[in-house]
């Protein structure tokens, strides 16, 4: 995500955004969003609160980039065959580095009970990697690989589902075992497809 958008000036230095912002994630992994403080972002960071303010208008904004300059999104799979593409944007949710899951699980259990930051992280992290489904979904039914009538936006939203629910209650991530089983056993008998599983040792 980016910072907030900048008045015309001297151009901001990237090296202190990366330095607020590797102090943002530290104080959520310590304290969580609830006790995180502009203060003590500055104090953490040795910048002061009118350099963080200009470049983040709150609190919300601000963790939200945090957690956002953690993630990249893959491009989208095409690898020619459905279950192969789904398994990708499926595997794009295991968060397998304990700083990112750990900042994760902490604004996703936050989310719960703020409404404002709940909205800025689905915008910002979440969407980015529901899209992954949104393109091949919408891509397959183009090709004719799948039934037409087909409700995809909720099938889409299968595994953002589980990933939040999962760093909410559980502070874990989706393993690769979830990730076959949702595919295999969920959403393509949904789809209405043949495709038949790979043998598989796990």
């Amino acid at each position: 995500m980016s910072s907030a958008s900048r008045a015309p000036g001297r151009p901001l230095n990237p090296a202190i955004d990366d330095q607020i912002l590797n102090a943002t994630q530290d104080l959520l992994i310590e304290e969580g969003f609830e006790r995180l403080s502009m203060d003590a972002v500055a104090r953490r960071c040795g910048a002061s609160k009118a350099t963080i303010y200009r470049r983040w208008p709150s609190k919300t904004a601000l963790v939200v980039s945090a957690a956002a300059a953690l993630l990249q999104p893959p491009p989208v799979p095409d690898t020619g065959d459905l279950r192969e593409d789904l398994l990708a944007c499926g595997l794009a949710y295991m968060q397998q580095e304990g700083r990112t899951l750990q900042v994760l699980a902490n604004l996703t259990t936050a989310t719960q009970h703020d409404p404002e930051l709940r909205e800025a992280f689905r915008e910002a992290v979440s969407s980015p990697y529901a899209g992954l489904f949104d393109a091949v979904l919408g891509r397959a039914a183009e090709r004719g690989l799948i039934r037409p009538d087909l409700d995809l936006d909720t099938l889409a939203r299968v595994f953002p589902a589980m990933a939040y629910q999962q760093l909410a209650a559980q502070a874990r991530s989706l393993t690769e075992r979830d990730v076959q089983r949702v595919v295999d056993a969920v959403l393509l008998p949904a789809l209405g497809t043949n495709a038949v599983p790979a043998p598989t040792s796990l």
